[in-house]
């Protein structure tokens, strides 16, 4: 399965460049099969989110790095509150950072920043754009439909009434994630599942352009999910110093949503896409994501050559899920050696399964 995978990669041209070094290390993992590279320790800590319900659960954190001109902070997170899966409060909110794991509400602000006129609200995903000096905040809406909303804010407190940008039968648009690249080079990722939703045996990761950021092209099937499991909710960065876009994404696998692990994988063009033999995280590394790892979201810094990861997850305890968002800071080295790591990626807990009345 090594050969296989190594194959593959040289297959597409890699270049020199981040899969060179996870290629490497994968032909280390492969040359001793008794002696697999050891998983790096890991430094996962919770998140405190002073969320509007009081409870401090939440799940979707997505981060998006702003000028100090814009508000005084560096960084920008929306989350969704979902006190023990209730569905009723999963509605988009804004926090900033005093550090990359303390994070406040800013002054002036109301969340939540959205509320629904039926259904729900999940799935932020958010970026600056220099254009405007706005934040560009996307979400999704879910009736019989997923609608995708955004929603400007040129602060924290000045925000544009939502607008819908992208709409097709439920569970056909899930988790969408957009990057800028230029002012005329937009795309945007979204998971397919079709009408199965949860109970789907498969989905397909899809590809939407624009040149605005409102106006979005059909979508395109990419190859990201051509492979068991499957993605579920993900993330992808355009990473401009290695020309590259990165992606991590829960997955699962037939007829469940009680996913149990994040992955990585990384592409030139955005469609097509090489996978880390090994998941970043899988459930049970902390106690908080004991059952489930959910949607994450990476970043990358260039200067210290440092990638910083969100995630969000559940333990199933006096019988109810718990969501928490937790992030883990490491160097880059560290962080492709979690792909050739020793392990398999898990099943699913032995915990009530996340339906699409339960999963957020």
């Amino acid at each position: 399965m090594c050969l296989q995978y190594i194959d593959r990669k040289f297959a597409g041209h890699w270049r020199l460049s981040a899969r060179c070094a996870f290629i490497a290390i994968a032909l280390l993992a492969c040359s001793d099969a008794a002696s697999p590279p050891n998983p790096p320790p890991r430094d996962i800590q919770l998140l405190t989110l002073e969320t509007f319900d009081g409870s401090g659960q939440a799940v979707h954190p997505d981060p998006a790095e702003t000028p100090l001109s814009w508000d005084g902070a560096a960084s920008q997170l929306a989350v969704t509150p979902y006190p023990n899966g209730d569905a009723a409060k999963e509605n988009p909110s804004l926090f900033a950072a005093r550090s990359w794991h303390e994070w406040f509400v800013p002054d002036g602000i109301m969340n939540p920043i959205a509320l629904p006129a039926s259904g729900y609200l999940s799935d932020p995903d958010q970026l600056y754009n220099p254009e405007f000096n706005e934040l560009w905040i996307y979400y999704r809406g879910v009736t019989s439909q997923n609608e995708i909303y955004l929603i400007r804010a040129a602060s924290p407190t000045h925000r544009s009434a939502p607008l819908l940008v992208a709409s097709g039968p439920n569970h056909t648009i899930v988790s969408p994630t957009v990057v800028r690249r230029a002012p005329n080079d937009w795309m945007m990722w979204s998971v397919n599942s079709g009408p199965g939703g949860c109970t789907s045996a498969a989905t397909t990761v899809e590809l939407r352009r624009s040149t605005d950021g409102i106006h979005w092209s059909d979508p395109v099937a990419t190859d990201l999910a051509s492979r068991d499991p499957y993605p579920w909710h993900i993330d992808v960065e355009w990473i401009p110093s290695r020309g590259e876009f990165w992606a991590v994404y829960n997955v699962k696998v037939a007829g469940s949503c009680t996913t149990p692990a994040l992955d990585f994988a990384v592409s030139e063009d955005g469609v097509s896409w090489s996978p880390m033999p090994s998941p970043v995280l899988n459930r049970g590394e902390v106690p908080a994501f004991e059952d489930i790892v959910y949607r994450g979201a990476i970043s990358y810094d260039p200067a210290g050559q440092l990638v910083t990861l969100l995630y969000s997850g559940a333990r199933y305890e006096n019988s109810r899920y718990t969501w928490r968002v937790a992030t883990e800071r490491m160097s880059f080295d560290t962080f492709i050696r979690l792909g050739a790591a020793a392990g398999v990626t898990p099943t699913p807990a032995a915990t009530p399964p996340l339906t699409d009345d339960s999963a957020p």
